[in-house]
């Protein structure tokens, strides 16, 4: 809801003897925008007035008295409904005219300020190139980080990263097999890849390397230099390759906050000991667990027979950990659909533990990725890293930018585009994949396509970039400083004035997008903006942006210049750029 319609709900709420919240909830848009832009049906009043809803509706619009400054230029009855209109002058100056005076504070909010939230994203298992599943979680943590922030939050990023567990004793095995052959082998993501490949072909063969493998992991919770040496080299390795994507994609995490499952091992044992001094621990199978049958769970593993400890220990550790570090008031978990069980027994056994915070812990789930017919061939199809068939994420973004640059090139109109090719290409290759992210909800699987992600029609990130790049050429033609104040009037088409609606909803979409955790509603609200937008610029029979009316060419430029604003706030959030020229 926009915040016109919740003057609407305010100005009718003492007249129909409802809280504002209850009026806003009955309020819907007219099919027509002849017949007004907010309108309040009668029909639920009529048993209670023992009316007809006709008559109710006449007789509310004529108590209706819109003060001289209002953004409503009229309240009327049509039928069974109260109809209110909007000034176009006034929304305009609310809308882009706001926009224009104060460009840096347009889309932000100050309603989050004082309090703190924790976002964990991307949190990859390391030791190997970064898979392309992981970008959901990266895409869509970055962009809730941004959105938080804009809405006035401080907000702690945490990368959560997998850098703990019996991975590291299976590539020890097989690194110290290897040391043998080469004493001074060179160690980066791809090597270790291939030392983990190198274990399990290994391990099919003999298997005792598996016990070899959990005792390397064992020596390495238990403090041994050798094992934390070689950990230290294969993390370093894995942190400098996942920054350079990052790096790519305008995901910036700051050093304190690769907190992984390592930095908690040293904290595990208070944990231990507190779920066993309250009674929540049993022994299963010489493993420990804790028992959630009473809440409709499997039981929770939290010490494996060997005595090592599993990934659900250590985020119990770590739930405390941030608490007591950053006292938040929310702390989400950007984790896929799969590993909702595992969050509701952490959860759960938090509020066993009696942590009165445990409420403040959300999972924020999200849908698979997959990619269409064609688009990578066989290794699509399984994502091994076993079997060395996973998609990585750097081959999708190289490929996106080869992609793009031939589109650039096939339709470059200028020399200047030509000569920036390359990193207008890098621009609009990993923007067309991060924007694809976003194409719809996030708890709904996404297909990937090239010919959708890279579309310059369609509903796609290269659409709204290219957009971007219209608007700002359209202001370097135009050559003079753009005024917040010009005569709004005289852009009194109907089509425009749904321009100034959707600047209107703006502010509303990021506190709802806020609000659900769903970024998607952004991409949404800037895809509509921008078809509207090309809707009129496109009608050049009826809407002329620069022309020999210096006055209307002014008002027409100060519109162009609020939705260039809008679409760059909101593609930042998302993590796009925005090109100005294309």
């Amino acid at each position: 809801m926009s915040w016109y319609t919740r003057m609407a709900a305010e100005i009718l709420a003492p007249l129909v003897g409802k809280e504002p919240g209850a009026v806003l909830e009955t309020l819907v848009k007219p099919p027509k925008t002849e017949m007004g832009d907010v309108g309040f049906p009668c029909f639920h009043l009529a048993r209670e007035r023992k009316s007809a809803p006709p008559k109710i509706a006449l007789d509310l619009a004529g108590k209706i008295a819109l003060p001289a400054d209002s953004v409503f230029s009229a309240a009327q009855a049509a039928g069974p409904y109260v109809n209110f209109f909007l000034h176009p002058v006034r929304l305009a100056e609310e809308t882009a005219g706001a926009a224009l005076a104060a460009p840096r504070d347009w889309g932000c909010s100050r309603d989050g300020e004082g309090k703190t939230v924790v976002i964990e994203y991307s949190s990859p298992n390391i030791a190997k190139p970064l898979g392309v599943h992981h970008i959901r979680s990266t895409m869509l943590g970055a962009a809730l980080s941004r959105l938080y922030r804009a809405r006035g939050w401080k907000v702690v990023e945490m990368n959560y990263l997998g850098d703990w567990g019996t991975t590291f004793g299976q590539l020890m095995v097989a690194y110290k097999q290897k040391e043998k052959e080469t004493p001074d082998q060179a160690v980066d993501v791809h090597s270790l890849l291939q030392l983990y490949l190198h274990y399990h072909a290994g391990v099919k063969e003999d298997e005792s390397l598996a016990d070899e493998a959990r005792a390397w992991f064992k020596r390495l919770e238990d403090g041994d230099a050798e094992a934390l040496r070689l950990w230290k080299i294969f993390r370093d390795e894995s942190v400098e390759n996942l920054n350079c994507l990052y790096e790519r994609m305008n995901v910036h995490f700051p050093e304190e906050g690769y907190k992984g499952e390592a930095f908690f091992n040293d904290r595990l044992d208070d944990v231990i000991a507190r779920l066993r001094e309250q009674g929540l621990l049993k022994e299963s199978e010489g493993a420990l667990v804790v028992d959630l049958d009473a809440f409709a769970m499997p039981p929770c593993l939290i010490l494996k027979s060997d005595g090592a400890s599993i990934y659900a220990t250590r985020d119990l550790a770590s739930a405390e950990y941030r608490q007591a570090a950053y006292r938040f008031d929310k702390s989400l978990y950007i984790v896929a659909n799969q590993q909702e069980l595992h969050f509701r027994q952490v959860f759960k056994i938090l509020e066993l533990m009696g942590c009165d915070w445990a409420g403040k812990c959300e999972h924020v789930k999200f849908g698979m990725l997959s990619f269409g017919p064609g688009v990578f061939g066989e290794a699509a199809a399984t994502g091994s890293t076993r079997r060395g068939r996973v998609i990585f994420l750097e081959e999708v973004l190289d490929r996106a930018v080869e992609k793009a640059k031939n589109l650039i090139v096939e339709n470059a109109r200028s020399e200047e585009v030509l000569a920036n090719a390359d990193r207008l290409a890098e621009e609009v290759g990993v923007g067309a994949v991060i924007f694809s992210e976003f194409s719809q909800r996030r708890l709904k699987d996404v297909s990937f396509t090239w010919e959708k992600a890279l579309s310059l029609r369609g509903d796609s990130g290269p659409y709204l970039q290219y957009t971007h790049a219209r608007l700002s050429s359209m202001l370097r033609r135009y050559d003079k400083a753009v005024t917040a104040k010009p005569r709004w009037e005289l852009l009194d088409s109907p089509p425009v004035k749904e321009i100034f609606l959707k600047l209107a909803e703006y502010s509303d979409v990021l506190a709802e997008a806020e609000a659900e955790n769903e970024p998607s509603l952004i991409a949404t609200h800037l895809l509509e903006l921008s078809a509207q937008f090309n809707r009129v610029y496109t009608d050049k029979e009826n809407h002329r942006f620069i022309s020999d009316d210096e006055p209307r060419t002014a008002a027409h430029l100060a519109m162009v210049e609020a939705i260039r604003l809008t679409l760059a706030h909101g593609l930042g959030i998302l993590g796009l750029t925005t090109p100005e020229a294309m």
